[in-house]
C-alpha cells in the first residue's frame, strides 16, 4: 500500500493527462490511410556456382508495389529494398525462380503488394576456361 501512495497516486492528474496525450498521438499516427507506391528494385544473384555462368538475358530490375504509411514510403528508396536470388546448389540448365514477397527486404511497417515479373528465367551454362 505504501508503494501505491508514494509512486502511483501523487500527480495523478498529470499522469492521466500524459496518458491522454499519448493516446491522442497514437490514434493520429495509426489513423493515416495507407499509401501504395511502385519502385524499380535491382535484382541481385548470389552463390552462383563457380563452374557455371548465367547465359540468358535476365531482368536487372523488378517492379515492386509497396503499401504502408505515406510518411514511411516518402523516405523509402529502391536502395532500401532488396531482392536477392540465391543460386546456390543450382545445376546447368534452365531454372525458373519464383519472385515472392518474402524475398524482398522491406522495412518494418511496409508490405509488398505485387511483384512484376512473378518469376525469373535463368539459364545456367558451364563456364568456359579462358585461353
Amino acid at each position: 500500500m505504501r508503494f501505491l501512495r508514494e509512486w502511483v497516486l501523487p500527480n495523478g492528474g498529470l499522469k492521466l493527462l500524459a496518458l491522454g496525450i499519448s493516446l491522442l498521438l497514437w490514434t493520429t499516427y495509426t489513423a493515416a490511410p495507407p499509401a501504395e507506391v511502385g519502385y524499380m528494385v535491382p535484382l541481385e544473384f548470389n552463390n552462383i556456382p563457380k563452374d557455371l555462368e548465367i547465359s540468358n538475358d535476365v531482368p536487372t530490375q523488378v517492379h515492386v508495389r509497396v503499401r504502408g504509411r505515406s510518411a514511411l514510403l516518402r523516405r523509402l528508396t529502391p536502395a532500401d529494398l532488396g531482392i536477392t536470388m540465391d543460386l546456390g546448389g543450382s545445376r546447368a540448365g534452365e531454372t525458373f525462380i519464383p519472385l515472392t514477397a518474402d524475398k524482398v527486404a522491406v522495412p518494418y511497417g511496409a508490405t509488398v503488394v505485387r511483384l512484376a515479373p512473378s518469376q525469373v528465367r535463368v539459364l545456367l551454362v558451364p563456364r568456359r576456361a579462358s585461353p
